[in-house]
């Protein structure tokens, strides 16, 4: 008799399990064939949708950098007030990050990123109609407050089709939506710059923005290993048992985890330092080395450029130069990213060509640890911990680094204004290293190998 359960239950029916089983395999295989298809069709349309949303994320995002010396020159705006303009826009998204991004685990993910791309189209597209300075911050802050819940959001529709082990050349390729929705932003911006106003520079990233919301609510598909699409088939009581289990893990508990307090203060500082780059790198190409307003603009784009490239790599990287160690591949590219930092301080007077070069690598690195800290990272310590809390744990993460971004504007602001651009690059290098030792300390005491 065979041991196969599916030929025993063959050989009852039809009394040959020899001449059954072909007959079994044929009537399988193409079902599992098409299974297969669907899920492979379905992951990669979640995973271009999911890019495509956060791609255009962050193109709402670079008018404000490029738009900046315009818009203080029309508003009457200084160093200062533009410095706090950032703010409005940060503060909000830092702390809905921390404060309600612990909960993200136990909402509908799809509706999540659909609210998260609507309100902040929504808030964005009249930005260049207003001239009042309360309102701008009014609209910053919303925008600011809906976009926190979209990195966790992607994150945890990616990590149900894309489980974390052998992942990291798929979040090093998503994390490639930041630097491709920088660029493409930035250099939208800058065309309307030069042949409109600052004021129209922000309206055509927010009606794509809202049409893509849209699209992501009716055509995303949901993996099946999502509580949101196991909820639909789990009896009432498995339900209510799997909500309790996500409410138990707030935003306290989650920064007692091992390492994770260590990576927040690590990832502020980093997102301190990129941040700085993205809001602040035109105006300071335009007034310390000449450029004209759209040179300035294009050029800064070498920045992101880089950030592209190194984040298409970062996983290449992680596994040939790394052996999969997570940790130790952010604190190399971070030890890059001071390197060429310090060499764009020496050598920002020796022309187009070596900025260019300096920025390149400087993006390169610094972008690249955005998807290993606030993606890989937390699904792999989520997956240790052997609870459901990826989008909790990148939320957190991804949140206390904001924080960071919060204080990027009035600290350039101020300190530039008081000290000069010198200065203000000198302590970003400072700060970086600080980021270097914080991860280089957490690798060395992981006691998980992966992420060491």
């Amino acid at each position: 008799m065979s041991s196969n359960p599916e030929d025993v239950e063959l050989h009852g029916h039809m009394g040959d399990s020899a001449t059954a089983n072909p007959t079994k395999m044929s009537a399988v295989s193409p079902a599992s064939s098409l299974h297969e298809q669907v899920h492979f069709r379905s992951k990669w349309i979640c995973f271009a949708l999911t890019w495509l949303s956060y791609a255009g994320i962050t193109a709402l995002r670079k008018p404000l950098g490029v738009g900046k010396k315009p818009m203080s020159q029309d508003l009457h705006l200084g160093l200062t007030e533009l410095g706090f303009l950032d703010l409005a826009f940060l503060l909000p998204y830092a702390l809905v990050q921390v404060t309600v991004g612990s909960n993200a685990d136990r909402a509908s993910t799809r509706l999540v990123l659909f609210l998260v791309l609507f309100v902040s189209s929504l808030s964005m597209i009249s930005f260049g109609a207003w001239s009042r300075l309360y309102m701008l911050i009014f609209l910053l802050g919303a925008s600011g407050a809906a976009q926190a819940l979209g990195w966790p959001a992607c994150v945890k529709l990616i990590s149900g089709w894309f489980p974390a082990q052998g992942s990291n050349n798929v979040f090093g390729l998503f994390g490639t939506c930041t630097s491709v929705g920088g660029i493409g932003g930035t250099m939208f911006a800058v065309w309307l710059l030069a042949h409109k106003s600052w004021r129209y520079s922000f309206f055509p990233q927010s009606v794509f923005v809202m049409v893509l919301s849209f699209i992501v609510l009716v055509f995303l598909p949901v993996s099946p290993s999502t509580d949101e699409a196991r909820a639909s088939n789990s009896p009432p009581a498995a339900r209510k048992g799997k909500d309790s289990a996500a409410s138990t893990v707030n935003t306290l508990q989650l920064l007692k985890i091992e390492c994770v307090k260590e990576l927040c203060l690590a990832n502020f500082l980093i997102k301190l330092v990129r941040y700085a780059f993205f809001m602040w790198l035109p105006l300071y190409l335009s007034q310390q080395l000449h450029f004209s307003d759209s040179n300035a603009g294009m050029m800064s784009t070498t920045f992101e450029i880089g950030g592209f490239v190194g984040t298409l790599f970062s996983g290449a990287i992680i596994e040939k130069l790394y052996g999969g160690r997570l940790l130790s591949s952010v604190a190399g590219l971070l030890l890059v990213g001071c390197l060429s930092i310090g060499t764009f301080i020496v050598t920002s007077k020796f022309g187009f060509v070596i900025n260019c070069v300096t920025l390149f690598l400087a993006g390169a690195a610094n972008v690249a640890t955005d998807p290993i800290i606030s993606a890989m990272v937390p699904m792999a310590v989520a997956e240790q911990e052997g609870t459901n809390i990826k989008a909790g744990l990148a939320s957190v993460i991804n949140g206390m680094g904001s924080v960071g971004v919060i204080l990027e504007g009035p600290i350039i602001g101020v300190v530039a204004e008081a000290f000069g651009w010198s200065v203000c690059l000198y302590l970003l290098v400072a700060l970086q290293i600080i980021a270097l030792f914080l991860v280089r300390w957490s690798a060395t005491y992981q006691r998980n190998a992966a992420l060491s």
